[in-house]
């Protein structure tokens, strides 16, 4: 599946977003990865993805829920939140944006882009 939708990957760890960096690139995803929630900030206030990914295991839930109620005041875009089921427990409890999805971590590369698919055929049914 490809895609000309921008994406933006948030990975703390360097393993990941190389990993995930890798896969979407095999897969023609129009991907832009970054390492931490203030650098998808920041480049969310020069441009503004059709979708966030967040490898968020490394993440507090705290910071999650901001980074959600940050990205929803200044984007459309939905965020697929990949988290531990003790963070899913915690985001679900506080969290305030409408637009953050999430999916248990581990998962599989598979499945994060068949989230990711479908995630952007929404996209493009609105």
């Amino acid at each position: 599946m490809s895609s000309d939708k921008l994406i933006y990957m948030i990975a703390a760890e360097p393993i990941e977003r190389a990993a995930f960096g890798r896969y979407f690139k095999k897969h023609q995803f129009n991907c832009q990865i970054f390492d931490g929630i203030e650098s998808a900030e920041s480049a969310l206030e020069a441009r503004s993805p059709d979708l966030f990914v967040l490898a968020g295991s490394n993440i507090s839930s705290a910071d999650i829920c901001k980074f959600g109620t940050f990205v929803e005041q200044r984007s459309t875009a939905p965020i697929i939140a990949l988290l531990t089921i003790l963070q899913m427990s915690i985001v679900s409890e506080i969290a305030e944006s409408e637009n953050l999805w999430t999916a248990e971590y581990p998962i599989s590369l598979r499945e994060i882009r068949a989230s990711i698919g479908e995630a952007l055929e929404e996209l493009e049914d609105d």
